[in-house]
């Protein structure tokens, strides 16, 4: 394998690593944003119930 191809090979693979780690942390912040969000909605809707439950 001479300089150049070998050189190729490391870029290509640090390009496609870089691509995979960055699609994969938007998928996860997105997972993790949802989540939240429901807990968030999840929290504030038990919290009326308790609030209606009492009058």
């Amino acid at each position: 394998m001479t300089g150049i191809q070998l050189l190729m090979l490391c870029f290509s693979t640090a390009a496609s690593a870089l691509l995979l780690i960055s699609g994969g942390y938007k998928v996860i912040r997105n997972f993790i944003a949802a989540k939240f969000e429901s807990a968030v909605a999840a929290k504030a809707a038990a919290k009326e119930t308790s609030k209606t439950e009492g009058q």
